[in-house]
């Protein structure tokens, strides 16, 4: 008859059972309630099982491979720090990043499907992992878990595991390249020295020394993120002339307008023959001073440049021939007193009967200098101030502005001059008194430039 399935956990594979007779010759089902019944004859005691009666699975931990396991973990231990905290670079462990991640696949393959049982106990085979054997392989790990912190989360350098680059990678960025033209500046090295050659760009002006002892380039350096600076000639030689120039490209080079510190109306010049300081504003990617006429000496200069500067080089009104608008000045010109000062008139000082007019001068701004016509006034009595243009010459007046005089008060009205200028476009001031009549009053008019 068939054979009832017989299930058994899960690392053993499911296989037929059989069937025995019972003693009233019905048919038994080999189950857990019912065993198979097995028959022994003698004195069998305890019964050993062999590898040939219970093979072990293909890769199963013997005394062997435990060996080849304890080696590989105190190897794997060996190579570890002895401490936690921070180590040199020879007793770092080296990182290098894979260039993909794969997962790690573990495949367990399960027993033999029929398992042979010839005795009551079931000894370990010959070279079977025991406790005895792990001890070697729980000390490797235990030494190994010593050398880890404790918890995770960040931890100060004393418990921390120190990571060493490997030998391989010049810096953090193994593809990184500096931009062309762009090198270190003198003293720094690696991120450090790039991040303060980078804050000292952003924060300041470079200083740059030189000295020479012959016809040749001082000092010369990138006008990048600079507006200006000065040379500082310390050592001028002796009858020696320095050439101050700025370029572009590096190769071709003009020369650079430098105007003395020390002299408050320096013209400015493109050489220099005496030690001080000169300035210069430049937008070229390059500034240099090189020595064009060497006689003998030590020529040294000092280069200091600055990211904003004040405008130093223009043109001298007292170097030559200059024009400013229609103004123009030949040789030298000295200017003594006061330019674009008011002109003011007194206009009257004698009393107005009741309902009386002043009219007072009409006056052309001729020469164009002045920009207003003011008038003030001051009266006992109440009136009205104004202020008469005329157009034509004075031959007709019109009123352009005007202000109300409270008895015993003064009042001040001015305008903007307006029309063509010349002797054509007038201004005059005129006083209506009240109905009382005065005892006291006094006008007055002006030009002015502001």
């Amino acid at each position: 008859m068939p054979n009832p399935p017989v299930t058994f956990p899960a690392m053993f594979t499911p296989a037929n059972a059989v069937a025995f007779a019972n003693a009233d010759g019905t048919a038994q089902t080999v189950s857990a309630d019912a065993p198979l019944p097995v028959a022994l004859s003698g004195s069998v005691g305890t019964q050993a099982v062999s590898a040939v009666s219970l093979p072990l699975p293909t890769g199963a931990a013997t005394a062997a491979n435990q060996s080849a396991t304890n080696a590989a973990l105190g190897t794997l231990s060996a190579q570890l720090p002895a401490t936690l905290g921070q180590k040199t670079m020879a007793q770092s462990l080296p990182v290098t990043l894979a260039s993909d991640t794969s997962a790690l696949g573990v495949t367990v393959g399960n027993f033999p499907a029929t398992q042979t049982v010839t005795a009551t106990s079931l000894p370990l085979p010959a070279g079977a992992a025991t406790a005895a054997n792990q001890t070697s392989g729980n000390t490797s790990l235990a030494a190994i878990s010593g050398q880890l912190p404790a918890s995770l989360g960040p931890k100060p350098s004393s418990a921390s595991l120190s990571v060493g680059l490997a030998s391989d990678l010049a810096n953090i960025e193994p593809g990184a390249a500096a931009i062309t033209g762009t090198t270190m500046p003198a003293g720094g090295t690696g991120i450090t020295g790039w991040l303060s050659a980078i804050y000292r760009s952003c924060s300041e002006g470079a200083t740059l020394a030189g000295s020479v002892t012959s016809a040749a380039v001082v000092v010369s350096t990138s006008n990048n993120l600079c507006m200006g600076g000065s040379f500082q000639v310390t050592n001028a030689g002796t009858t020696c002339t320095i050439t101050y120039e700025q370029s572009n490209d590096g190769t071709n080079w003009v020369t650079l307008p430098v105007v003395s510190a020390a002299a408050a109306n320096a013209a400015p010049a493109t050489t220099s023959t005496a030690a001080g300081i000169y300035t210069y504003v430049s937008s070229a990617a390059f500034v240099r001073a090189r020595v064009s006429t060497y006689t003998s000496g030590t020529v040294a200069v000092v280069l200091s440049q600055k990211q904003q500067v004040a405008p130093s080089s223009g043109v001298s009104l007292a170097a030559g021939a200059s024009g400013i608008g229609s103004v123009s000045v030949t040789g030298t010109t000295t200017i003594t007193g006061s330019v674009n000062l008011g002109n003011g008139f007194t206009d009257s000082t004698a009393a107005l009967g009741a309902s009386a007019t002043f009219t007072g001068t009409g006056r052309a701004n001729s020469a164009g200098q002045f920009a207003f016509f003011n008038a003030t006034a001051f009266a006992d009595q109440a009136g009205t101030l104004f202020i008469d243009q005329s157009l034509d010459t004075g031959t007709s007046y019109q009123a352009i502005a005007s202000q109300a005089v409270a008895a015993g008060s003064g009042a001040n009205i001015s305008v903007r001059m307006c029309g063509a200028v010349g002797t054509a476009t007038m201004y005059r001031v005129r006083y209506v008194n009240g109905a009382g009549a005065q005892t006291t009053f006094r006008l007055s008019s002006s030009f002015s430039a502001s």
